[in-house]
């Protein structure tokens, strides 16, 4: 019996799944993927969904957030699924949800550091809220949150906290935070001021994949720095650019395989550094320097 129909039909049924999958692409829907992370009828008592959701890749986030798309890159972004949910009691008001999924937890972290408001108000949704009067950030696991009031002219926050827990009731992951933030519980650092940078920590070329945080020693103020996944090669390499960097450098040596430093950078004035292994840390930004190093010390025990 001939196979010539049944050929026929494969190549023609291949050729059509190909043309919806380039389809599906073009338009930056990703069918199957994050869709069941959207709520499917509401966001919180009173905002029903309006429409479909969006799906945007990397070639298509710069359509929904041009001008801001290229700063979710350097986190691992990947996809965002995007929905709107009308208001019922007020006409024109709405809700819009943004889920992204970024390269880690960490990464997730890093994206809501981005965009925490100073002034906003913490809430216990994911592993971790920040409220402001029209917008609320949060992330868990892999994905970082933005929800925002549209069309109002009152501030919502009960709307936006309660469409928080429900998107983040659907998220993977547990709610906490990562575990590169271990070494800053400790009650030297402000909580709430950590943040994640993938590249050029500190604006050095030099430093990547590390995390900032303000930090109050003997009554002041200094800004805390470590690397994150370096090893022993990797410290020694950032803790000897530092030391050809800084200006008025004195350095001790610390145990086996480890050094201190004091000195003062060109951008940021007087510096204390310390690496131990494969742990680099360094303080900026004080006044004095009571304090410190024993923090640091701490920080790279």
């Amino acid at each position: 019996m001939s196979t010539q129909p049944f050929k026929k039909y494969s190549l023609s049924s291949l050729l059509l799944a190909l043309t919806l999958l380039l389809t599906a692409a073009g338009n930056g829907r990703a069918v199957g993927d994050m869709e069941e992370l959207i709520p499917p009828g509401s966001c919180g008592a009173g905002w029903k969904i309006e429409g479909k959701p969006l799906f945007y890749n990397r070639e298509t986030l710069s359509d929904r957030i041009n001008g801001e798309a290229e700063l979710y890159f350097p986190y691992g972004f990947d996809r965002m699924a995007a929905a709107r949910y009308a208001s019922e009691k007020n006409p024109g008001a709405g809700i819009d949800v943004e889920i992204y999924r970024m390269g880690s937890l960490l990464d997730a972290l890093g994206m809501y550091a981005n965009y925490r408001q100073q002034r906003g108000q913490a809430l216990a949704i994911g592993a971790a809220a920040n409220l402001s009067p029209f917008q609320l950030f949060l992330y868990q696991g892999r994905h970082f949150i933005h929800i925002q009031l549209t069309g109002a002219t009152d501030a919502d926050a009960d709307a936006l906290a309660a469409c928080g827990a429900t998107v983040a009731a659907r998220l993977p992951g547990a709610k906490n935070g990562p575990p590169e933030l271990s070494v800053l519980d400790r009650p030297e650092v402000i909580k709430g001021t950590e943040r994640y940078l993938p590249q050029s920590l500190l604006g050095y070329d030099f430093l990547n994949k590390g995390v900032v945080a303000d930090a109050v020693v003997a009554g002041g103020n200094l800004q805390l720095f470590y690397l994150v996944a370096a090893t022993d090669k990797t410290t020694a390499a950032a803790f000897d650019r530092f030391r050809s960097l800084v200006s008025q450098a004195k350095v001790e040596p610390v145990g086996k395989n480890g050094a201190f430093l004091e000195g003062v950078d060109p951008l940021y004035g007087p510096i204390v550094l310390i690496r131990q292994g494969s742990c680099l840390a360094g303080a900026l930004k004080f006044s004095g320097k009571k304090g410190i190093r024993a923090l640091l010390e701490s920080v790279c025990r």
